[in-house]
Protein backbone atom coordinates (compact mmCIF):
# COMPACT_ATOMS: atom_id res chain seq x y z
CA UNK A 1 0.00 0.00 0.00
CA UNK A 2 1.54 3.31 -1.08
CA UNK A 3 -0.19 6.37 0.25
CA UNK A 4 -0.47 10.13 -1.10
CA UNK A 5 1.13 10.78 2.21
CA UNK A 6 2.88 9.08 5.03
CA UNK A 7 5.32 9.44 7.89
CA UNK A 8 7.16 6.86 9.96
CA UNK A 9 9.59 3.49 8.84
CA UNK A 10 9.07 2.01 5.64
CA UNK A 11 6.27 2.79 3.49
CA UNK A 12 6.61 -0.74 1.92
CA UNK A 13 6.33 -2.88 5.44
CA UNK A 14 2.95 -2.76 5.90
CA UNK A 15 2.88 -4.84 2.60
CA UNK A 16 3.89 -8.03 4.06
CA UNK A 17 5.07 -8.87 7.81
CA UNK A 18 7.61 -6.03 7.85
CA UNK A 19 10.73 -5.00 6.98
CA UNK A 20 13.42 -7.79 7.53
CA UNK A 21 16.07 -6.58 9.64
CA UNK A 22 20.13 -6.90 9.28
CA UNK A 23 20.51 -9.39 11.99
CA UNK A 24 24.47 -10.85 13.57
CA UNK A 25 25.43 -7.61 15.58
CA UNK A 26 26.57 -4.35 14.69
CA UNK A 27 30.45 -5.49 13.22
CA UNK A 28 27.79 -7.43 10.61
CA UNK A 29 26.21 -4.47 9.57
CA UNK A 30 29.24 -2.77 9.25
CA UNK A 31 29.92 -5.20 6.81
CA UNK A 32 26.91 -4.73 4.84
CA UNK A 33 24.77 -7.31 6.40
CA UNK A 34 27.74 -10.74 5.84
CA UNK A 35 30.03 -12.26 7.73
CA UNK A 36 29.21 -15.88 8.75
CA UNK A 37 32.59 -17.53 7.00
CA UNK A 38 34.40 -14.86 9.28
CA UNK A 39 35.58 -16.89 12.33
CA UNK A 40 37.58 -14.73 15.52
CA UNK A 41 36.77 -13.73 18.53
CA UNK A 42 36.15 -9.75 17.87
CA UNK A 43 32.22 -9.97 17.15
CA UNK A 44 30.97 -12.97 15.23
CA UNK A 45 28.07 -13.42 13.22
CA UNK A 46 25.13 -14.56 15.20
CA UNK A 47 23.35 -15.71 12.25
CA UNK A 48 25.30 -18.65 11.94
CA UNK A 49 25.47 -20.63 15.08
CA UNK A 50 28.83 -22.63 14.13
CA UNK A 51 30.96 -19.22 15.18
CA UNK A 52 29.71 -19.43 18.36
CA UNK A 53 32.15 -22.49 19.15
CA UNK A 54 35.46 -20.35 18.49
CA UNK A 55 34.64 -17.60 21.29
CA UNK A 56 37.68 -17.71 23.68
CA UNK A 57 35.23 -16.87 26.42
CA UNK A 58 31.98 -15.69 28.18
CA UNK A 59 30.27 -13.09 25.68
CA UNK A 60 27.45 -10.55 26.64
CA UNK A 61 26.26 -8.67 23.99
CA UNK A 62 23.73 -5.96 23.68
CA UNK A 63 22.52 -3.22 21.04
CA UNK A 64 20.16 -0.88 19.64
CA UNK A 65 19.88 1.00 16.43
CA UNK A 66 18.34 4.42 15.54
CA UNK A 67 17.09 4.94 11.92
CA UNK A 68 15.64 8.39 9.62
CA UNK A 69 13.46 7.84 7.03
CA UNK A 70 12.95 9.80 4.16
CA UNK A 71 10.63 8.79 1.55
CA UNK A 72 9.18 10.38 -1.27
CA UNK A 73 5.61 9.86 -2.65
CA UNK A 74 3.29 11.95 -5.14
CA UNK A 75 5.35 15.07 -4.67
CA UNK A 76 5.92 14.78 -0.89
CA UNK A 77 8.66 14.26 1.18
CA UNK A 78 8.17 13.36 4.48
CA UNK A 79 11.16 12.64 7.38
CA UNK A 80 10.95 10.56 10.82
CA UNK A 81 13.29 8.45 13.10
CA UNK A 82 12.71 4.84 15.39
CA UNK A 83 14.61 3.19 17.62
CA UNK A 84 14.87 -0.36 18.47
CA UNK A 85 16.84 -2.88 20.35
CA UNK A 86 18.47 -5.26 18.01
CA UNK A 87 20.59 -7.97 19.84
CA UNK A 88 20.18 -9.73 23.47
CA UNK A 89 22.44 -12.71 24.29
CA UNK A 90 24.96 -14.96 26.41
CA UNK A 91 27.48 -17.10 25.16
CA UNK A 92 28.88 -19.42 27.53
CA UNK A 93 32.16 -22.01 27.54
CA UNK A 94 30.82 -25.35 28.49
CA UNK A 95 33.81 -27.35 27.41
CA UNK A 96 36.87 -26.91 25.29
CA UNK A 97 34.70 -27.60 22.22
CA UNK A 98 31.74 -26.92 23.18
CA UNK A 99 29.36 -23.50 23.84
CA UNK A 100 26.15 -22.71 24.12
CA UNK A 101 24.47 -19.12 23.90
CA UNK A 102 20.97 -17.97 24.75
CA UNK A 103 19.81 -14.72 23.12
CA UNK A 104 16.54 -12.83 21.69
CA UNK A 105 17.04 -10.91 18.70
CA UNK A 106 14.65 -8.54 16.61
CA UNK A 107 13.83 -10.20 12.79
CA UNK A 108 10.88 -8.39 11.37
CA UNK A 109 10.10 -4.44 12.00
CA UNK A 110 6.67 -2.12 10.85
CA UNK A 111 5.85 1.21 12.43
CA UNK A 112 4.49 3.47 10.02
CA UNK A 113 1.84 6.08 9.86
CA UNK A 114 -0.21 6.74 6.87
CA UNK A 115 -2.60 8.94 5.44
CA UNK A 116 -4.65 9.91 1.85
CA UNK A 117 -7.36 11.37 0.15
CA UNK A 118 -10.15 8.75 -1.30
CA UNK A 119 -13.78 8.52 -2.14
CA UNK A 120 -16.49 5.95 -1.82
CA UNK A 121 -19.50 5.81 -3.92
CA UNK A 122 -22.73 5.11 -1.99
CA UNK A 123 -25.89 3.73 -4.03
CA UNK A 124 -29.11 6.09 -2.88
CA UNK A 125 -32.46 6.19 -3.66
CA UNK A 126 -32.22 9.12 -5.53
CA UNK A 127 -28.86 7.67 -7.29
CA UNK A 128 -25.36 6.87 -6.84
CA UNK A 129 -23.41 9.30 -4.41
CA UNK A 130 -19.43 10.26 -4.19
CA UNK A 131 -18.53 10.88 -0.88
CA UNK A 132 -14.38 12.22 -0.48
CA UNK A 133 -13.13 10.98 3.08
CA UNK A 134 -9.47 11.03 4.23
CA UNK A 135 -8.16 7.71 5.42
CA UNK A 136 -5.72 6.74 8.20
CA UNK A 137 -3.35 4.02 9.13
CA UNK A 138 -1.26 3.12 11.76
CA UNK A 139 0.43 -0.01 11.41
CA UNK A 140 3.18 -1.45 13.88
CA UNK A 141 4.41 -4.54 14.85
CA UNK A 142 7.43 -7.15 14.37
CA UNK A 143 8.85 -10.47 15.03
CA UNK A 144 11.74 -11.61 17.76
CA UNK A 145 13.89 -14.90 17.31
CA UNK A 146 14.56 -16.71 20.51
CA UNK A 147 17.21 -18.52 20.15
CA UNK A 148 18.97 -21.95 21.83
CA UNK A 149 22.62 -21.76 20.39
CA UNK A 150 24.88 -25.25 20.20
CA UNK A 151 28.74 -24.87 18.69
CA UNK A 152 30.89 -27.60 18.59
CA UNK A 153 34.28 -27.42 17.30
CA UNK A 154 36.57 -29.76 15.52
CA UNK A 155 40.13 -28.85 15.53
CA UNK A 156 40.99 -25.59 14.01
CA UNK A 157 39.50 -25.72 10.59
CA UNK A 158 35.62 -26.42 11.09
CA UNK A 159 32.79 -25.85 13.45
CA UNK A 160 29.25 -27.48 13.63
CA UNK A 161 25.93 -25.32 15.00
CA UNK A 162 22.42 -26.24 15.52
CA UNK A 163 20.04 -23.30 16.97
CA UNK A 164 16.56 -24.34 18.68
CA UNK A 165 14.39 -20.98 17.37
CA UNK A 166 10.85 -19.63 18.56
CA UNK A 167 9.51 -17.12 16.68
CA UNK A 168 6.86 -14.85 18.06
CA UNK A 169 5.16 -12.19 15.44
CA UNK A 170 2.69 -9.58 16.00
CA UNK A 171 1.43 -6.74 13.72
CA UNK A 172 -1.29 -4.16 14.29
CA UNK A 173 -3.46 -1.91 12.22
CA UNK A 174 -5.64 0.83 13.41
CA UNK A 175 -7.78 2.41 10.24
CA UNK A 176 -9.99 5.06 10.26
CA UNK A 177 -12.21 6.72 7.53
CA UNK A 178 -13.23 10.12 9.06
CA UNK A 179 -15.64 11.50 6.18
CA UNK A 180 -16.80 14.41 8.35
CA UNK A 181 -13.73 15.92 7.38
CA UNK A 182 -13.95 16.24 4.66
CA UNK A 183 -17.87 16.78 3.53
CA UNK A 184 -20.72 17.62 6.39
CA UNK A 185 -23.14 14.93 5.59
CA UNK A 186 -24.07 13.75 9.28
CA UNK A 187 -25.59 10.35 7.86
CA UNK A 188 -22.03 9.31 6.51
CA UNK A 189 -20.56 7.97 9.54
CA UNK A 190 -16.88 7.89 10.66
CA UNK A 191 -15.92 3.93 10.68
CA UNK A 192 -12.52 3.42 12.99
CA UNK A 193 -11.53 -0.51 13.87
CA UNK A 194 -8.55 -2.37 14.81
CA UNK A 195 -6.78 -5.00 13.81
CA UNK A 196 -4.11 -7.50 15.35
CA UNK A 197 -2.44 -10.21 13.91
CA UNK A 198 -0.42 -13.34 15.62
CA UNK A 199 2.13 -16.29 14.59
CA UNK A 200 4.40 -18.19 16.83
CA UNK A 201 6.85 -21.43 15.76
CA UNK A 202 9.31 -23.57 16.35
CA UNK A 203 12.51 -23.90 14.05
CA UNK A 204 15.70 -25.55 13.98
CA UNK A 205 18.93 -23.35 12.35
CA UNK A 206 22.01 -25.54 11.13
CA UNK A 207 25.23 -23.69 10.83
CA UNK A 208 28.73 -25.06 9.52
CA UNK A 209 32.13 -23.48 8.85
CA UNK A 210 34.85 -24.62 7.22
CA UNK A 211 38.79 -23.73 6.69
CA UNK A 212 39.62 -25.26 3.30
CA UNK A 213 43.00 -23.61 3.21
CA UNK A 214 45.18 -21.03 5.07
CA UNK A 215 43.71 -17.81 4.10
CA UNK A 216 39.82 -19.07 3.48
CA UNK A 217 36.92 -19.41 4.85
CA UNK A 218 33.55 -20.72 3.82
CA UNK A 219 30.06 -21.25 5.64
CA UNK A 220 26.49 -22.29 4.53
CA UNK A 221 23.70 -21.55 7.20
CA UNK A 222 20.20 -23.31 6.18
CA UNK A 223 16.64 -22.68 8.58
CA UNK A 224 13.54 -24.32 7.09
CA UNK A 225 10.31 -23.50 7.21
CA UNK A 226 8.74 -22.29 10.53
CA UNK A 227 6.00 -24.14 11.44
CA UNK A 228 3.34 -22.67 13.63
CA UNK A 229 -0.07 -21.22 14.04
CA UNK A 230 -1.30 -17.61 12.74
CA UNK A 231 -4.26 -15.97 14.76
CA UNK A 232 -6.32 -12.57 13.35
CA UNK A 233 -8.71 -10.53 15.38
CA UNK A 234 -10.78 -7.34 13.97
CA UNK A 235 -12.67 -5.15 16.27
CA UNK A 236 -14.76 -2.33 15.18
CA UNK A 237 -14.42 0.32 17.87
CA UNK A 238 -17.31 1.47 19.50
CA UNK A 239 -19.18 -1.60 19.24
CA UNK A 240 -19.28 -5.28 19.85
CA UNK A 241 -18.72 -6.24 16.13
CA UNK A 242 -15.16 -8.62 16.31
CA UNK A 243 -14.16 -11.08 13.87
CA UNK A 244 -12.02 -13.93 14.84
CA UNK A 245 -9.53 -16.11 12.82
CA UNK A 246 -6.67 -18.62 13.37
CA UNK A 247 -5.02 -21.58 11.23
CA UNK A 248 -1.89 -23.32 10.80
CA UNK A 249 0.54 -21.62 9.06
CA UNK A 250 4.47 -21.21 8.35
CA UNK A 251 6.53 -18.70 7.76
CA UNK A 252 9.60 -18.98 5.44
CA UNK A 253 12.90 -20.41 5.42
CA UNK A 254 16.26 -19.38 3.98
CA UNK A 255 20.07 -20.39 2.95
CA UNK A 256 23.08 -18.36 3.40
CA UNK A 257 26.10 -18.56 1.88
CA UNK A 258 29.26 -17.05 3.14
CA UNK A 259 33.25 -17.02 2.39
CA UNK A 260 35.89 -14.87 3.75
CA UNK A 261 39.79 -14.32 2.32
CA UNK A 262 42.44 -13.20 4.40
CA UNK A 263 44.26 -10.46 2.24
CA UNK A 264 46.96 -9.54 4.05
CA UNK A 265 47.74 -9.76 8.03
CA UNK A 266 44.69 -7.51 9.32
CA UNK A 267 42.77 -7.66 6.13
CA UNK A 268 40.21 -9.37 5.43
CA UNK A 269 36.92 -9.58 2.80
CA UNK A 270 34.00 -10.87 3.21
CA UNK A 271 31.48 -11.69 0.53
CA UNK A 272 27.54 -13.56 1.71
CA UNK A 273 24.82 -14.53 -0.42
CA UNK A 274 20.94 -14.91 1.24
CA UNK A 275 18.29 -16.74 -0.86
CA UNK A 276 14.57 -17.53 0.49
CA UNK A 277 11.33 -18.75 -0.96
CA UNK A 278 8.10 -17.53 -0.11
CA UNK A 279 4.33 -18.29 -0.86
CA UNK A 280 1.08 -16.42 -1.03
CA UNK A 281 0.12 -18.02 2.85
CA UNK A 282 3.48 -17.27 4.47
CA UNK A 283 2.24 -13.43 4.59
CA UNK A 284 -0.13 -14.29 6.77
CA UNK A 285 -3.95 -13.42 7.39
CA UNK A 286 -4.14 -9.14 7.51
CA UNK A 287 -2.38 -10.36 3.98
CA UNK A 288 -5.11 -12.58 2.82
CA UNK A 289 -8.17 -9.86 3.53
CA UNK A 290 -6.17 -7.25 1.86
CA UNK A 291 -5.44 -9.46 -1.38
CA UNK A 292 -1.83 -8.60 -1.78
CA UNK A 293 -0.26 -10.00 -4.86
CA UNK A 294 2.10 -13.24 -5.00
CA UNK A 295 5.29 -12.76 -2.82
CA UNK A 296 8.84 -12.23 -4.18
CA UNK A 297 11.64 -14.54 -3.49
CA UNK A 298 13.96 -12.38 -1.75
CA UNK A 299 17.92 -12.34 -2.75
CA UNK A 300 20.42 -10.27 -0.68
CA UNK A 301 23.75 -10.09 -1.50
CA UNK A 302 26.45 -8.28 0.10
CA UNK A 303 30.54 -7.53 0.52
CA UNK A 304 32.56 -5.79 3.01
CA UNK A 305 36.42 -5.26 3.82
CA UNK A 306 37.99 -5.08 7.46
CA UNK A 307 41.16 -4.12 8.76
CA UNK A 308 41.58 -6.03 12.21
CA UNK A 309 42.31 -4.55 15.57
CA UNK A 310 45.55 -5.07 16.58
CA UNK A 311 46.54 -6.48 20.16
CA UNK A 312 48.67 -4.94 22.51
CA UNK A 313 51.68 -4.46 23.41
CA UNK A 314 52.65 -4.76 19.56
CA UNK A 315 49.87 -1.94 19.03
CA UNK A 316 48.61 0.80 20.61
CA UNK A 317 45.88 3.77 20.16
CA UNK A 318 43.96 3.68 16.41
CA UNK A 319 46.04 0.32 16.00
CA UNK A 320 43.89 -1.74 18.30
CA UNK A 321 40.83 -0.48 16.58
CA UNK A 322 38.92 -2.16 13.82
CA UNK A 323 37.66 -0.39 10.70
CA UNK A 324 35.07 -1.92 8.09
CA UNK A 325 33.20 -1.14 5.22
CA UNK A 326 30.41 -2.67 2.81
CA UNK A 327 27.68 -2.53 0.34
CA UNK A 328 24.65 -4.38 -0.69
CA UNK A 329 21.90 -5.76 -2.74
CA UNK A 330 18.61 -6.37 -1.50
CA UNK A 331 15.82 -7.85 -3.45
CA UNK A 332 12.79 -7.89 -1.27
CA UNK A 333 9.77 -10.42 -0.80
CA UNK A 334 7.38 -7.68 -0.47
CA UNK A 335 4.76 -8.38 -4.12
CA UNK A 336 4.77 -6.61 -6.95
CA UNK A 337 4.05 -2.98 -8.12
CA UNK A 338 2.97 -2.52 -11.27
CA UNK A 339 5.57 -5.13 -12.33
CA UNK A 340 8.53 -3.65 -10.18
CA UNK A 341 10.46 -5.42 -7.20
CA UNK A 342 11.19 -3.66 -4.32
CA UNK A 343 15.28 -3.26 -4.11
CA UNK A 344 17.87 -1.82 -2.26
CA UNK A 345 21.28 -0.37 -2.36
CA UNK A 346 23.40 0.58 0.33
CA UNK A 347 26.76 1.20 1.70
CA UNK A 348 27.70 0.52 5.51
CA UNK A 349 30.93 1.24 7.57
CA UNK A 350 32.40 1.25 10.96
CA UNK A 351 34.50 0.52 13.86
CA UNK A 352 34.99 -1.03 16.81
CA UNK A 353 36.94 0.00 19.89
CA UNK A 354 38.62 -1.82 22.98
CA UNK A 355 37.13 -0.53 25.99
CA UNK A 356 38.84 -2.37 28.83
CA UNK A 357 41.97 -4.05 27.00
CA UNK A 358 40.26 -6.69 25.06
CA UNK A 359 37.81 -7.70 27.38
CA UNK A 360 35.34 -5.45 26.42
CA UNK A 361 34.11 -3.65 23.03
CA UNK A 362 32.31 -1.04 21.54
CA UNK A 363 31.11 -1.32 18.35
CA UNK A 364 29.28 1.05 15.69
CA UNK A 365 27.80 0.89 12.45
CA UNK A 366 26.25 3.30 9.75
CA UNK A 367 24.30 2.29 7.13
CA UNK A 368 22.83 4.57 4.56
CA UNK A 369 20.94 3.21 1.17
CA UNK A 370 18.21 3.97 -1.19
CA UNK A 371 14.67 1.20 -1.52
CA UNK A 372 12.71 1.89 -4.35
CA UNK A 373 15.05 1.99 -7.76
CA UNK A 374 12.11 3.24 -10.08
CA UNK A 375 9.75 5.57 -8.23
CA UNK A 376 7.84 6.07 -11.25
CA UNK A 377 6.14 2.38 -11.38
CA UNK A 378 6.87 2.07 -7.42
CA UNK A 379 4.82 4.87 -6.19
CA UNK A 380 7.68 6.03 -3.81
CA UNK A 381 11.62 6.26 -2.89
CA UNK A 382 13.24 6.14 0.11
CA UNK A 383 16.42 7.61 1.43
CA UNK A 384 17.16 6.03 5.10
CA UNK A 385 20.04 6.31 7.48
CA UNK A 386 20.27 3.78 10.79
CA UNK A 387 23.46 3.90 13.16
CA UNK A 388 24.08 1.00 15.68
CA UNK A 389 26.10 0.58 18.69
CA UNK A 390 26.60 -2.51 20.45
CA UNK A 391 28.53 -3.44 23.95
CA UNK A 392 30.03 -7.02 23.61
CA UNK A 393 31.83 -8.04 27.45
CA UNK A 394 33.89 -11.09 27.17
CA UNK A 395 34.75 -11.93 30.26
CA UNK A 396 35.78 -15.43 32.02
CA UNK A 397 32.50 -15.75 34.38
CA UNK A 398 31.08 -19.17 34.46
CA UNK A 399 34.75 -20.43 33.14
CA UNK A 400 36.13 -23.38 34.69
CA UNK A 401 40.19 -23.35 35.30
CA UNK A 402 43.09 -25.63 36.29
CA UNK A 403 44.50 -24.51 38.96
CA UNK A 404 48.39 -25.44 38.82
CA UNK A 405 50.69 -25.75 41.86
CA UNK A 406 54.06 -23.86 42.51
CA UNK A 407 57.40 -25.15 42.01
Amino acid sequence: MVCGALAGGSVFAPNGLGEQLTGGGARVQGLGGGGIALADSLSFNSQNPALAAFAPRTIFRVGGELGIWSTNAAGRTETDTEMLWKDFALYLPVTRTWRVGLGAAPTRHMDLRTFALRSATFIEPAGASVVAYEERNVWQGGAVDWRVDNAFRFGERWALGVSAVYTTLRNERERTLDMEQVVARSYYFDTKYSEAERFSGWSVVGGLYVTPAQKWGLAVTFRPRTSGRWTYTMTKLGSDSTVKTNRRGDMPGEVRLGASYRLAKRLVAVADMQLGQWSQGDMGIMADRDSLGAPENPLFISVGMERRAGYPPLYSGLQNWAFRGGAYYRHHYWPLHNGQAVEDLGLTAGFSVPMNGLQTWLHTAFEGGLRGLDEDKLGARELFFRTSLQMEFSETWFQRTRPRLPR
